[in-house]
């Protein structure tokens, strides 16, 4: 099944979510946007207009103990054995694309 979400919906989410995790664990507004190092008008732009940073939804979700939400979007590699990671470090990685397409 093909989900087609765009920008908005995807804040509405976040919003939705933290929302109802702050309230369900008797948090006030104040309290997590304090918690999230954040000040009153940036959260409660996130809140109304659904902008803000991207570190500042990760402060959020720390503050709410939910970094578990985050796992698919910083899935950590697992490796069998030192020897994986050792050939892993000496692959040489692509870092630049070339607009055309072929590195040279």
């Amino acid at each position: 099944m093909i989900e087609l979400m765009t920008p908005l919906d995807i804040m509405e989410e976040f919003t939705d979510m933290i929302e109802s995790e702050r309230i369900k664990k008797g948090k006030t507004q104040e309290d997590l946007y304090l918690a999230a190092g954040m000040t009153q008008r940036t959260y409660a732009n996130f809140i109304k207009k659904k902008d803000t940073k991207f570190s500042n939804i990760v402060n959020l979700l720390i503050a709410l103990d939910l970094t578990s939400k985050l796992d698919m979007l910083i899935k950590q590699e697992s490796y069998a054995s030192l020897d994986e990671i050792r050939e892993k470090n000496n692959k040489i990685t692509r870092k630049r694309v070339r607009k055309n397409g072929v590195d040279k």
